[in-house]
Formats: structure tokens, C-alpha cells, sequence
């Protein structure tokens, strides 16, 4: 697995490559939160699975629900689109109902996902 993230006019771009698990997405989330301490001056945050496999089951959504949770004070608000061409993209709906506080959405290109994120 392979994570990269890089910051282009104001929004922060995260890309995953490989086999990808639930921990993996934490760590990245871990260092996000590490490194950008004020997510409300970004305009929000791509996160591109286009080049991963996502090993995570439905069951390990609660994780990730319950983790970003810990954190609805620096995230209330913030637009993250998910951009991956898999069923898995159902899991971004589920998790969209689930977090209030965010504007979680799907996408297929990088591109539609900026476009969301600066309207």
C-alpha cells in the first residue's frame, strides 16, 4: 500500500495505491489531522481510491464512523469526496447518513470530485 498527500489550491489530495485496509485509512486520517491542523481554512479533501483494492469489509464502516467521530470538532462541515470505480463506492452513501457533520460523496474522476468541493 501506498498513500500520498499533497495539498493543491487550498484542498488536500489524498491518494491511495495498492491493497489498501481499514487501518491504513486511519493511519492516513492519523496524519492528516497531524499535519493540517486547521482543515477549516482548506475548501475540503479528495481522497482517490482509483489505483487501490480495498480489502476493508462493510463491517469495518463503524470503524471508520466511530474514529472520525473523535473528531467532529475539526472536521464539522468539510467537503470529502471519495473518488473509486468499485461497488464499494455504496459504503461512501452509507457512511454520508451516518456522519451528519461531514459532506461525504462519491465520484469517479478527480476532477467531478474538485469541481464539488470548489461550488
Amino acid at each position: 500500500m501506498k498513500a500520498s498527500i499533497e495539498v493543491q489550491n487550498k484542498v488536500i489530495f489524498r491518494r491511495f495505491s495498492g491493497e489498501v485496509c481499514m487501518d491504513d485509512m486511519i493511519q492516513s486520517w492519523k496524519e492528516i489531522f497531524t499535519r493540517y491542523e486547521d482543515l477549516a481554512s482548506y475548501k475540503g479533501i479528495v481522497t482517490s481510491f482509483l489505483e487501490a483494492e480495498i480489502q476493508s469489509g462493510d463491517n469495518n464502516l463503524n470503524i471508520m464512523v466511530e474514529y472520525l467521530k473523535g473528531y467532529l470538532d475539526r472536521i464539522r462541515g468539510l467537503k470529502v469526496a471519495i473518488v473509486m470505480d468499485t461497488p464499494k463506492v455504496t459504503n461512501t452513501i452509507i457512511m454520508n447518513q451516518k456522519m451528519k457533520n461531514m459532506h461525504i460523496r462519491p465520484f469517479s474522476t478527480e476532477a467531478a470530485a474538485l469541481e464539488w468541493i470548489e461550488s
